[in-house]
């Protein structure tokens, strides 16, 4: 989130646009490393799933 938007004051002041409650940047760079475990962990399960698959159409079309 931080690399999108540009840091941590311009994700505050993207709150404040909001009229939303800002975040400390230390929270942020918590909910940063979280989000980032449940990313890394549904991209693993999607690229074994594409394996799986793969391997499967071709041992099938053999």
């Amino acid at each position: 989130m931080i690399d999108g938007l540009g840091g941590a004051v311009k994700v505050n002041n993207f709150l404040s646009a909001l009229d939303m409650k800002e975040v400390h940047p230390e929270n942020l760079k918590l909910i940063e490393n979280r989000a980032g475990e449940f990313i890394e962990d549904v991209a693993k399960r999607s690229a074994k799933d594409a394996g799986q698959e793969k391997i499967a159409s071709e041992t099938s079309s053999l």
